[in-house]
């Protein structure tokens, strides 16, 4: 049993000092973490709190992946280029310096120079954007006979995988509206999904579907019958749908971690009816990384 406990022990002594070793690069030694082995490897280490990766290929020579300051808000990206010339193609335009992004391109690049190679998507990472919203609409998909608009104010959060500018995610949206024609108010949780077809560094164009929304409202109806004295009745009513509601907006980056965010939003839904008036539903709000 002492042999047995001793053995594994060992066993696992040995397995991270495999997985973490001191190399020497450019006379610094670093503690280095081997997050992708193959014809080509992915290392990386921590230091000052700033991720640093390299790259090794077959015959030892290690290349650290860097993305210096350039003039203004930009960034040299050196570490593409270093990538394309290791791999002899220009695919790596679209890699970011993040461990996802590095870890799917050399896997993708060592599957291509080996059949074998085995991918192994370990530890998917989870992000968040949390986002804060204001603006105005005139409820384009229920009945507003005097199109008028009201205020509205909605919190977000954004779930994506582990890379900094995602082509898709998931949407959780709390909507809050605060009366329109006939006093329409209305408390609105809803799900959602939101791809971007345009992407740059500092800028995107998005599209979205909320698919599933509990909506919770209220509104007075006029009650015109004489026998009434035309009194006025409050209808409270909560209501579930799967309305697969469709809006499009835009992201800019204005901080290493913020966003100026604009929605145009409940311009056509398949599973409500829209009214007659021009939809005119905006939000502007601001969105940060958590």
């Amino acid at each position: 049993m002492k042999k047995t406990i001793l053995f594994y022990t060992l066993f696992a002594f040995l397995s991270v000092g495999f997985a973490q070793k001191i190399y020497n690069v450019k006379g610094e030694n670093l503690e280095l973490r081997t997050e992708v082995e193959g014809d080509l490897d992915l290392l990386w280490t921590i230091k000052n709190n700033q991720y640093r990766y390299f790259v090794r290929t077959r015959d030892g020579v290690i290349t650290e992946l860097k993305s210096t300051k350039g003039n203004g808000r930009s960034f040299n990206k050196e570490y593409i280029t270093v990538l394309n010339s290791l791999t002899l193609s220009n695919s790596a335009e679209n890699v970011k310096l993040t461990t996802g992004s590095l870890k799917r391109f050399i896997d993708e690049y060592n599957k291509s120079v080996d059949i074998d190679y085995n991918i192994n998507d370990k530890n998917l990472k989870i992000n968040f954007k949390l986002g804060f919203f204001a603006g105005i609409t005139n409820h384009p998909l229920v009945e507003n006979l005097d199109d008028q608009s009201s205020f509205q104010l909605a919190t977000e959060l954004e779930l994506y995988g582990d890379t900094n500018d995602p082509l898709h995610s998931g949407i959780l949206q709390v909507r809050q509206t605060f009366g329109s024609g006939s006093d329409y108010k209305s408390t609105e949780v809803s799900l959602g999904y939101r791809i971007r077809f345009f992407r740059k560094e500092r800028f995107n164009l998005y599209a979205q579907t909320r698919f599933a929304s509990l909506n919770s409202y209220t509104v007075n109806i006029i009650d015109t019958n004489p026998a009434n004295n035309s009194t006025d009745l409050c209808r409270n009513e909560t209501e579930f749908d799967v309305p697969f509601i469709f809006g499009i907006g835009a992201d800019i980056k204005v901080s290493n971690n913020g966003y100026i965010s604009i929605l145009y939003d409940r311009f056509f839904s398949f599973g409500l009816d829209n009214n007659d008036n021009f939809p005119a539903d905006f939000m502007v709000g601001y969105k940060f990384n958590l």
